[in-house]
């Protein structure tokens, strides 16, 4: 006696799909707390290395009352000035913000390896 075997059946499905998600643009308060806690650090380097702190904070200063300048007029300019100057300012205050963060680093280094 022979049996009958079922037929054989497969299902084929597709390839997934591959889906990209970017994550959601930055919260306007980033801004914000990343420009605190650069004040921050460079409240902290006042103590670390005064010398460096009055330099940093001079600078962080000016660069603070020149973009005031720029945003009261920012308005009032095209397209192309507000891209570029905006860019100039983010570079500019990214670029300062490194400086106090390596300033506060170097200096709390030197302070722990001065320990003997």
């Amino acid at each position: 006696m022979r049996q009958e075997q079922a037929p054989v059946t497969a299902t084929i499905q597709p390839p997934p799909q591959q889906i990209s998600v970017s994550p959601p643009p930055a919260p306007p308060e980033t801004k914000t707390n990343k420009l605190g806690l650069c004040q921050s650090e460079l409240a902290s380097l006042k103590q670390i290395k005064p010398k460096a702190y009055a330099a940093k904070k001079a600078h962080f200063d000016r660069l603070l009352s020149n973009a005031s300048v720029y945003s009261a007029v920012r308005s009032d300019v095209n397209l192309q000035t507000k891209d570029t100057l905006d860019a100039l300012y983010k570079y500019k205050t990214n670029q300062l913000c490194a400086d106090i963060e390596r300033e506060v680093l170097q200096g709390l280094l030197q302070r722990g390896e001065s320990v003997k």
